[in-house]
């Protein structure tokens, strides 16, 4: 057996002991020292539900091999050992379909998902496929592996934005996602990064990260601040990564002529824009990109393992935006502090017995 947050129907999460997976052929058995808490896990708990009941949720997982069932060696590029130190891809494919055969998994019509279609790791174990596994560097700690998959996800939204040196970068929307976009708008060679939130705490925090020059959206137009710093030229790339209607326009209204707009921020409800707006979008000729999820695949990058070779080379800082480590037994109360908005946080981590030393 094992202790799981298990979610009964919505709103309706409890602690409790459940019985521990047991890993099929080409799976591993993972013991969990740490999972993050994403916003996507608040509104999947607590608003709309999963697709199914009980489900044990949680997707930012790492943890130490404790079994490993049959092989894999056909889909896993690296080899696994039991005690192997590992972050978890929790997109499951179907390795079938016709994106699966690009590599482009995030797109597959079949997939699973750990912590929302099959269990996840808010618990002591979860299982998943050897394929799914990748062995952390030395010198990258199991706390800041369980936020390597926000953090590919946040440079895939960049990449998509095709930032090059130089270039001014806005982000909108401060959050933990956004302060994980700017570091990668540096690393990628930003010359400039522009952060707009309506919560100074959060502005607050990514100014003493230095991540870049910040704005208050509630004190005046964030799009007239963006016009005045870049001298009315623009910005040439914009994230949206707030997921609300009035910054979807303000994103578009910011991009300079032939600029690049990525939409990031899942939106709670219909998105209407101005007719002004759209007129400009076509003047401007602006390249409006989606982004979800990141790349797996070896080619043409494997986005995750990015991620881990910046942690291990400390050229990126999950760490700084890790501000509530939470043991899994009061895993409830985090959770339901986060959908109260009890206190300030950034980043939630919940952690098992093996991740006390973290």
């Amino acid at each position: 057996m094992m202790q799981a947050l298990v979610l009964h129907a919505v709103g309706d999460l409890r602690c409790e002991s459940v019985p521990r997976p047991v890993a099929r052929h080409g799976e591993a058995l993972v013991r969990v020292a740490a999972v993050g808490v994403c916003g996507s896990d608040l509104p999947r708990i607590y608003t709309h539900g999963a697709y199914r009941f009980p489900l044990i949720p949680g997707h930012e997982v790492a943890g130490v091999i404790e079994h490993l069932q049959g092989s894999a060696e056909s889909e896993v590029p690296t080899k696994l050992c039991v005690g192997d130190r590992v972050a978890i891809y929790p997109l499951i494919p179907c390795r079938m379909c016709a994106f699966c055969q690009l590599g482009a998994y995030a797109q597959c019509v079949a997939y699973d998902y750990l912590g929302s279609r099959s269990d996840g790791g808010f618990a002591e174990f979860v299982r998943a496929p050897q394929a799914n596994l990748l062995p952390l560097p030395e010198g990258v700690s199991l706390l800041d592996a369980a936020l390597t998959e926000p953090a590919a996800v946040a440079l895939h939204a960049m990449r998509q934005g095709q930032v090059q040196p130089g270039d001014t970068v806005a982000i909108l929307g401060a959050g933990a996602i956004g302060m994980v976009l700017a570091q990668w708008a540096r690393i990628l060679g930003a010359g400039r990064v522009l952060l707009v939130d309506i919560d100074p705490q959060k502005l607050g925090m990514a100014r003493e990260l230095g991540l870049g020059e910040t704005f208050d959206a509630r004190e005046g137009d964030p799009v007239a601040w963006t016009q005045e710093v870049t001298l009315k030229r623009g910005v040439d790339v914009v994230v949206e990564a707030a997921g609300a209607s009035a910054t979807f326009e303000q994103a578009l209204r910011m991009a300079r002529p032939l600029g690049q707009v990525v939409i990031m921020g899942n939106p709670a409800g219909n998105v209407v824009l101005p007719q002004a707006t759209v007129s400009q979008v076509l003047r401007k000729e602006l390249t409006i990109r989606g982004t979800w999820n990141s790349v797996y695949a070896e080619l043409p990058v494997n986005e995750w393992r990015v991620v881990l070779q910046m942690l291990a080379a400390r050229r990126l800082n999950l760490h700084a935006l890790i501000t509530h480590r939470v043991p899994l037994s009061r895993g409830v109360g985090a959770l339901e502090m986060m959908r109260d908005q009890r206190e300030a946080y950034g980043r939630v981590v919940l952690v098992n017995e093996i991740g006390k030393e973290l």
